[in-house]
């Protein structure tokens, strides 16, 4: 077995669903001018993405990962309290999905959503994802001094380990790239930045299966960052369906919310 699992699990996986809704946009906006058809690519998430993905994880039995903007947890609510009830993770993702500028405005808009996420859904979160996954440099000392268990924003490996930081405190690093982020296959505009092609949900499927099947055989950990306000889209309901089927029909695959991997991987280092 894996040196970084408990005995009976062969590789960890996590479904994690960054919902950005318009702020994915708003930076944008601030080229082009607000654009009500432009923010409503992003609106499609939270009001048509959400409920498609709730209802295929409640019918697959997997608990997921949910990062959410402090700004998207005030304008939907009620839709971030659905997430929360329906016993997903809930992780932080900044404010408004940009980059703070400084360390410690970093350490504000932290201390900013958390106070949101208690007030509004109840929940303390234990992990973070960066805007891009854009790590300030020493902000890994902040955001463990804020009390975070883990960071899932580097790309250095296929497997998590632990990062040692000032102070004797640490983080669990559960990697991830862009090739498991949605974004990088699906998302198109017309406003600049531009992005695109398009792939097919198929090309995308046979892609993630065999670097799953590659991370399964090495022991690792595939985390996986979908938008719903992209992959809310029916066919690519239905592909991460498939997938998360074809990862069920392995033995000793421990698919579970990233602050699940995060603890047994703790557990395993004896941290």
């Amino acid at each position: 077995m894996s040196g970084f699992w408990p005995d009976d699990v062969q590789c960890g996986v996590a479904f994690t669903f960054d919902l950005d809704a318009e702020t994915m946009w708003l930076e944008r906006a601030e080229v082009i001018g607000e654009s009500p058809v432009m923010l409503s690519e992003g609106a499609y998430g939270p009001k048509t993405g959400i409920p498609r993905i709730l209802n295929l994880l409640e019918r697959l039995g997997v608990d997921a990962t949910f990062f959410l903007p402090g700004k998207i947890i005030e304008n939907y609510t009620d839709v971030s309290r659905e997430i929360v009830h329906a016993g997903h993770e809930i992780g932080y993702h900044s404010y408004l999905h940009k980059t703070a500028a400084s360390v410690e405005e970093e350490r504000q808009e932290i201390q900013q959503c958390k106070k949101i996420m208690k007030d509004l859904l109840g929940v303390v979160p234990r992990g973070y994802r960066a805007p891009g996954f854009e790590v300030l440099p020493g902000g890994l000392d902040v955001v463990a001094e804020e009390g975070f268990a883990y960071s899932t924003n580097f790309m250095d490996c296929d497997h998590p380990y632990v990062h040692r930081l000032n102070e004797g405190r640490s983080l669990v690093e559960l990697p991830v790239d862009w090739i498991f982020d949605d974004s990088a296959h699906f998302f198109f505009t017309f406003h600049e930045p531009s992005r695109g092609p398009i792939s097919t949900p198929a090309r995308v499927l046979e892609m993630w299966k065999a670097e799953f099947d590659g991370i399964y055989d090495e022991g690792g950990c595939m985390i996986l960052t979908i938008h719903p306000q992209i992959s809310g889209r029916i066919s690519r309901v239905r592909m991460l369906g498939e997938l998360i089927q074809y990862m069920q029909s392995r033995p000793k695959v421990m698919i579970a919310p990233a602050g699940e991997l995060a603890s047994a991987v703790r557990i395993k280092c004896g941290q």
